[in-house]
């Protein structure tokens, strides 16, 4: 095999002529054409090898050794014997008009999959950060097709040209973002989402607790069980928890203080998590205030209730959780309660559910990361395509 054609080979350029090879610290230079071929003429469809004319072309390569390649392309121009059409040949790397090849095109695609600023991509693939948005423009995430059998939604905060907050619909059973809307209003999550046809097929509704995401359920999943994530259900009672622990430290002398010192991890763990050490030190902390000994039960009851196995079971341990509240008659525990009162069916329900937020929530951590990666985006379809591209990219099986 002769040296070019290794060379061609090696640069997986194989239908292509290396002439020269320039290299300098910065870029590499390729002085290329193509092997001539029979060519057919795009106007009488005649079949020709004569050549009109040579251009010389400047096209930008995959960079090698983090060095620009840069293409001088001797592009041939070929000339029909019988309709005199002139016309230039074709290029497997090179779209028509384009000074781009198709792989670097890619590979820049390939890169917005990752947590990288537009402009470091730029910086790596040695381009302009407008030629990377021009890509990013290139790719089209259309509206997803069917809904899955567990459907979750949130909202997140985007600061997009529709508002602060955009919406992020999931499937947890297949663990794949479905698509990113421009905002959360009921009336627009109800025109997008009452045009699937497959809706009765959707078993599991979950959400936080957001009364336009249950009005949507009601509306539009009658076959559907609506669910309230638990972890917005536990939050309420260590909120309650935690106020009750900050007004009591409030009043202690700063003598007294030195028992509270690190104790929010201790007071919100499970009891029986504790090592023999630390539930001495809750013991002490718990014999200052009456309030705080009462809170602290009622947490410990709150969570034998969230760990109940079946809807069954833990609308028992919910009524002993109420009684015991009622008892205990701490203020701070009132939105609590409140809160159990107004969403009892739909919390109850997730103990039925194998499924939860939590992969939801995971996206929206990393839609914060692209977010800032980017300092914000003021177009919603340009932060839509990077949010979707980025997800398919993890959701793509190895080859």
């Amino acid at each position: 095999m002769l040296h070019e054609d290794c060379t061609a080979k090696l640069l997986d350029m194989e239908p292509m002529v290396l002439q020269k090879i320039e290299n300098s610290a910065n870029q590499i230079i390729l002085h290329v054409e193509m092997r001539r071929r029979v060519s057919e003429c795009p106007a009488c469809r005649a079949l020709t090898d004569q050549i009109h004319d040579y251009r010389i072309c400047t096209v930008c390569d995959s960079p090698i050794h983090d060095k620009a390649v840069i293409w001088k392309y001797r592009k041939r121009r070929y000339r029909c014997p019988c309709c005199g059409k002139q016309f230039y040949e074709k290029n497997c790397f090179l779209p028509k008009w384009h000074r781009m090849t198709n792989r670097l095109a890619l590979l820049g695609m390939n890169r917005l999959a990752l947590k990288q600023s537009r402009k470091e991509v730029a910086c790596t693939l040695h381009v302009s950060p407008s030629t990377v948005g021009r890509w990013l423009q290139l790719i089209d995430f259309g509206k997803p097709k069917s809904l899955p059998s567990v459907l979750s939604i949130d909202e997140f905060r985007g600061n997009t040209e529709y508002g602060k907050f955009q919406c992020i619909l999931t499937a947890p059973k297949e663990r794949r973002v479905l698509d990113i809307l421009p905002t959360y209003r009921e009336s627009d999550l109800y025109q997008y989402l009452r045009t699937f046809p497959d809706r009765r097929q959707v078993q599991y509704f979950v959400s936080d607790m957001r009364k336009e995401y249950i009005s949507l359920a009601r509306h539009l999943f009658h076959d559907a069980s609506i669910v309230i994530d638990r972890f917005h259900v536990a939050r309420y009672c260590t909120w309650a928890f935690e106020n009750v622990r900050k007004r009591v430290q409030a009043k202690l002398s700063a003598d007294q203080r030195k028992y509270f010192k690190r104790s929010r991890t201790l007071l919100l763990a499970k009891m029986h998590h504790l090592s023999a050490e630390s539930k001495a030190a809750v013991e002490r902390m718990l014999l200052f205030d009456r309030d705080l000994r009462e809170a602290y039960l009622l947490k410990e009851c709150f969570y034998q209730f969230m760990a109940s196995q079946s809807s069954a079971e833990a609308k028992q341990r919910l009524h002993e959780f109420r009684l015991h509240a009622g008892v205990a008659d701490i203020p701070e525990f009132t939105a609590c309660l409140t809160m159990l009162r107004n969403w009892e069916p739909y919390i109850l329900n997730a103990f039925d559910c194998p499924y939860t937020n939590g992969f939801t929530e995971g996206c929206n951590n990393t839609i914060k990361v692209l977010k800032r990666i980017a300092f914000g985006y003021r177009n919603f379809q340009n932060f839509r395509t990077r949010i979707l591209l980025t997800f398919h990219a993890k959701e793509a099986p190895a080859s």
